[in-house]
């Protein structure tokens, strides 16, 4: 698929300054797309058709596969396919919190995203930080996706800034369930983990 010809229409000169600032060490050339835009077109389309030549196409192919209407376990084998593409945060940001399981495919979800955390690439393990902590009401066990999440903790800085993201959310949502974890995680994590709770509360 061309998707040069396909995002013509839609490219934006204030939104490729705003991704280059945000994400200036893609591994691609940026093609200047919004993300809701993104999310309209790849309802349409068949992920498999999508080349990667832009920053935007893995996005794009991810929503797609988000998409699909097709069981859990075929999404999860054509992501397994995009994981070696994906390479910044708002790729693991958007895909992650796009992929919505069916009815009955939730324990399925959890098992896959549960057995990324261990991933040693930064941001597959990003990936699933951000998918259970944008899925975390969807289970009963907050202990156990707290634990599972803080022992995904790294100096790596994407990898940091998930971990200190997912324990603000935690914390937020339940302060005694979420506090012994901040004492799991790194200095830096839990400094940052902190911020982004006192961040929260000042936009409320």
């Amino acid at each position: 698929m061309d998707t040069e010809a396909l995002y013509a229409p839609y490219r934006d000169e204030r939104t490729r300054i705003f991704n280059e600032r945000i994400s200036n060490d893609s591994t691609y050339p940026f093609a200047w797309m919004r993300i809701p835009m993104l999310r309209k077109l790849a309802k349409d389309l068949d992920p498999d058709t999508i080349e990667i030549r832009f920053h935007e196409d893995v996005t794009l192919r991810g929503l797609a596969i988000a998409s699909m209407k097709a069981p859990l376990a075929m999404k999860l084998e054509k992501l397994d396919e995009l994981l070696p593409l994906i390479t910044a945060w708002d790729h693991t940001d958007v895909i992650a919190s796009s992929l919505k399981p069916g009815k009955g495919e939730k324990d399925e979800a959890l098992d896959y995203f549960l057995t990324l955390l261990k991933d040693e690439r930064v941001f597959p393990r990003r990936l699933a930080i951000v998918y259970l902590m944008s899925h975390r009401k969807d289970y009963e066990n907050q202990d156990m996706l707290l634990s599972s999440i803080t022992d995904a903790d790294s100096s790596e800085y994407y990898i940091s800034m998930a971990v200190a993201w997912a324990l603000s959310f935690f914390y937020i949502d339940d302060k005694e369930c979420a506090l012994p974890y901040f004492d799991k995680v790194s200095e830096q994590t839990r400094k940052r983990a902190w911020q982004k709770v006192r961040d929260s509360r000042r936009t409320k």
